[in-house]
């Protein structure tokens, strides 16, 4: 029943976003990751006879909390990197922050219960391979360069911004691999490299998962990450998903420290240190999330009623007609039929459709939204196609000067990803 009920729920916030339902297309990711998770774990149930959820709910939970906290980490990191940012976000603080919390809790028990599935199919068990010999000099060098994967991108963004992901695993599987139930370095060492593989199978299926469903939702992030933006697979640069195995194997060298590190103390288990570490944790991730915000969420969902491109009284109109989003109303627009009975409807002309189309269009262009819609007009930007005409530095120049904010530290990289979009749709409407 629970594997079923997963399924459902997919399948009906799937057929809401197509159908553009709200708010599920706000909350589609969400809907999507828990639904997977909640479907993976029963799966897992019926091949093994173990689930986390029903058998150890209580690991279950703190799984999803310390998921908060290490992805928030990243989102600190990001600060330095300008690697993505979200777009379409609710305008709302506090519901924006709450679906962070909700999204953030998705990405450990994501890839655990993946890995489960990995194992518990039987894939790449075993892998031999020629037994690592292990010695304290490479211990030294691996902490090392752990170290060097953390501080260099922080140091140099633009460079180094790759060795992020992965950082660590070479500064905490040695530890691992003395103190730990399981270890990747002790397995390598006994020739064996198949949970290795397992662990980053398990990530390249959950990097899939993950960009697939963020390019369909509304309320999404982009990538601007320097010189790969040529070639995607939906919003994520082609050679990006390279980074998606190693951060698997992160994840599993993290917990497999945590683990051992609370272990080896057992004083980590009374509930003092328990309820001091869910305070502290939680408002160093407000922390977090008070200095991301103004940085990285580029823009907000705006209703058709309160969408301040469109004149006040073609808005009011439309919305009455129940085109309450605009994505609803730019898919009305744009069928012929359609616009027809809503010209009539709403007593607007064909032409002033087409215009209000070309506003709702660049709104939605890669997430802009309303805000920056507005900056983009002032500047002499009114369709998607005028962006193609702009180099990005001169577009972040001309914006800057409007009303210089915090998000507008990475606007150029931000500019050049509307540019390159816009120049795509240009070119696809040329050749038809």
């Amino acid at each position: 029943m629970v594997l079923v009920a997963g399924l459902l729920v997919f399948a009906a916030a799937t057929a809401g976003l197509a159908l553009l339902v709200e708010p599920i297309p706000t909350w589609y990711y969400h809907l999507a990751w828990w639904s997977y998770i909640l479907a993976a774990d029963d799966l897992n149930h019926r091949i093994s006879g173990s689930s986390l959820m029903r058998d150890h709910p209580r690991r279950f939970l703190w799984l999803a909390g310390v998921s908060v906290a290490w992805w928030t980490l990243f989102e600190a990191i990001n600060l330095r990197l300008g690697n993505w940012y979200y777009v379409m976000d609710p305008p709302s603080r506090a519901l924006r922050w709450a679906g962070g919390v909700v999204a953030f809790a998705t990405v450990l028990p994501g890839i655990v219960e993946t890995l489960g599935l990995v194992e518990n199919l039987a894939w790449a068990r075993s892998v031999r391979v020629a037994p690592l010999r292990w010695t304290r000099g490479k211990e030294a060098v691996c902490v090392a360069f752990g170290a060097a994967c953390f501080a260099l991108p922080l140091a140099w963004p633009g460079v180094f911004f790759p060795l992020t992901w992965g950082s660590f695993v070479f500064l905490l599987e040695p530890w691992n691999r003395r103190h730990a139930a399981r270890s990747f370095l002790r397995d390598l060492e006994a020739g064996e490299a198949g949970p290795f593989v397992q662990a980053l199978l398990a990530g390249l299926a959950c990097g899939l998962l993950w960009e697939t469903w963020n390019f369909w939702a509304r309320t999404k992030w982009i990538y601007t990450v320097p010189v790969f933006e040529e070639l995607k697979l939906f919003e994520m640069p082609l050679l990006g998903f390279l980074g998606f195995p190693p951060f698997a194997v992160e994840c599993v060298v993290l917990l497999r420290f945590v683990g051992a590190w609370g272990r080896a103390r057992p004083w980590t288990a009374g509930p003092a240190f328990r309820a001091a570490v869910v305070v502290a944790g939680g408002l160093a991730t407000l922390g977090v999330f008070a200095l991301v915000d103004p940085v990285t969420v580029d823009s907000f969902y705006v209703p058709v009623e309160r969408l301040e491109v469109l004149p006040a009284p073609a808005r009011t109109r439309l919305a009455a007609l129940g085109l309450a989003s605009p994505e609803k109303l730019l898919r009305a627009i744009d069928d012929g039929e359609a616009r027809a009975r809503l010209a009539a409807a709403s007593g607007l002309g064909l032409d002033e459709l087409q215009r209000d189309r070309d506003r709702i269009a660049l709104v939605l262009h890669q997430g802009l939204g309303v805000e920056r819609a507005r900056q983009l007009e002032r500047v002499g930007v009114r369709r998607v196609v005028d962006l193609a005409s702009w180099r990005a530095a001169d577009l972040a120049t001309a914006l800057r000067a409007q009303d210089p904010q915090p998000r507008d530290r990475f606007l150029e990289r931000r500019a050049g990803v509307w540019i390159r979009a816009a120049r795509r749709r240009a070119a696809a409407l040329s050749e038809r």
